[in-house]
């Protein structure tokens, strides 16, 4: 069924579409058009060709029904209904202005809140013990981190920093390499009390498996042989949540593999004598546009001191066994 719109409903959404047309664009040229006396200067300061400020003041006259400018040899005159409309888009221009230097100046002081978005994993075991010391250093800065669960009840903040086993490769987004993850076998001590150690990558397949559905990042850095065990083991357990993982592993419920620098946390894993796994790279990536924001920034600078090689060798390049750390 059609409906009817009133006439005077339809008057004002044909004068609400008008208003939409004269849009800030077009008040924009019109305004520089005034401001520089010619329609060539205006040009040039807004980097377009004399034809198109032509043709928008010509539109935007047309739209808004009235003569704004008369236009002479090498100059404009500006009509009395020019002139009111110059008033008005001056004081939007200022307000314009008054708006991107409360931007800058927003994002110039360190605080606000700042959006990650990192795997359960990296965000449990080795973000979130530091923390509370980068609250006590930054405490006007408040930190959403969504490790991609419970999509039924999203954060409020959306993403601003991601941390990922892939480089993200567009051209507007800045991507930094922060740490080389190595993968070992571990067990507990408990574990190997009761079923004994594997002496071969041939008995682990054999052995109670603990495979998290999670790792397959970076399949070029995986132990050829050993990915070809693993892809052969029937998992006694299966997840996709590391910190059930790690949990099943440390209390005896089978081998699997964790990260290196998980050993830190719990050093009574034991590493099985078997070659490392695998060595995937974790990256920063973020919009360039958001980097200029001081918050950023220092989340930044945080995630790279966290994941710092220098200071951390289980985060290098190259492989630290967990005996030499």
């Amino acid at each position: 069924m059609q409906v009817r719109m009133p006439a005077i409903q339809k008057s004002t959404f044909a004068q609400a579409a008008a208003r939409q047309k004269a849009d800030w664009d077009d008040l924009r040229v019109f305004f520089y058009v005034v401001k520089a006396g010619s329609l060539t200067a205006a040009a040039a300061v807004l980097g377009l060709t004399q034809p198109t400020v032509t043709r928008r003041l010509d539109e935007l006259e047309a739209r808004l029904g009235a003569q704004l400018l008369v236009r002479g040899p090498g100059r404009v005159t500006v009509t009395e209904a020019g002139g009111a409309v110059y008033d008005k888009v001056l004081t939007m221009e200022r307000s314009a202005g008054a708006i991107e230097r409360l931007i800058v100046d927003h994002d110039r002081r360190p605080e606000g809140r700042v959006g990650l978005s990192a795997p359960d994993g990296v965000a449990g075991f080795f973000l979130a013990p530091h923390i509370a010391g980068f609250q006590r250093e930054n405490p006007k800065i408040l930190l959403s981190i969504n490790s991609g669960l419970w999509p039924d009840a999203p954060l409020r903040q959306p993403t601003d920093i991601f941390l990922q086993f892939s480089e993200e490769t567009a051209n507007d987004m800045i991507a930094t390499e922060v740490a080389t993850f190595h993968y070992v076998l571990v067990a507990s001590r408990q574990y190997l009390d009761l079923y004994g150690e594997p002496r071969s990558l041939a008995d682990i397949a054999l052995t109670r498996y603990v495979h998290h559905t999670g790792q397959k990042h970076q399949p070029g850095t995986w132990d050829s042989k050993t990915a070809s065990v693993l892809d052969l083991a029937d998992p006694s357990l299966e997840t996709n949540s590391s910190l059930a993982m790690m949990m099943a592993i440390k209390h005896g419920g089978g081998v699997g593999p964790v990260p290196t620098a998980l050993l830190k946390l719990e050093p009574d894993l034991i590493v099985l004598d078997a070659p490392p796994v695998a060595a995937p790279k974790l990256w920063m990536t973020y919009h360039r546009d958001v980097s200029r924001a001081a918050r950023i920034r220092r989340v930044t600078d945080w995630l790279k001191s966290v994941f710092d090689p220098r200071s951390q060798p289980w985060y290098r390049t190259e492989f630290v066994h967990p005996s030499e750390f």
